[in-house]
């Protein structure tokens, strides 16, 4: 199991980042991970809703279908995935009050058999995901 986590201090309140990793619809403009929608788009995160979106790694192009599995506004966002050859995955975004804003630690977490061979290359791919992330999320609440 590959799992990274980066934290950031991002601009606005606890509650505004929540508005923005919540925002399912959203996620498009920020979130690194994401490619696509593969079925309806999700209109509300709440506890056990299930959506499908495209993603692209190491140049392989799949579905993950995801749950949210813990919401705690404004403080966590958990997600659980299953992927292409049951590989799963995990994100968790963890927001705390901070001086000038809020602090964002970002999860990822990835696993399952069919990733052991491409485990070193994954682990880097998934850094840079999870920083693209942050920039994204920083940006999108510079512009609010």
């Amino acid at each position: 199991m590959i799992e990274i986590t980066r934290s950031r201090d991002v601009p606005g309140t606890p509650d505004d980042v929540a508005a923005v990793v919540t925002d399912l619809e959203g996620w498009p403009t920020w979130f690194a991970l994401h490619k696509g929608w593969a079925g309806p788009i999700p209109t509300e995160a709440r506890r056990g809703v299930t959506f499908k979106h495209k993603v692209r790694v190491l140049g392989l192009n799949g579905e993950v279908k995801w749950e949210v599995v813990e919401l705690d506004v404004p403080a966590r966002f958990v997600l659980k995935g299953k992927g292409p050859s049951r590989s799963n995955m995990g994100v968790d975004f963890r927001v705390t009050p901070s001086s000038g804003g809020s602090t964002v630690a970002f999860t990822a977490t990835i696993g399952g058999l069919a990733i052991k061979p491409v485990e070193g290359m994954l682990k880097g791919w998934i850094e840079v995901r999870a920083d693209r992330t942050l920039d994204g999320l920083e940006r999108v609440l510079n512009n609010r």
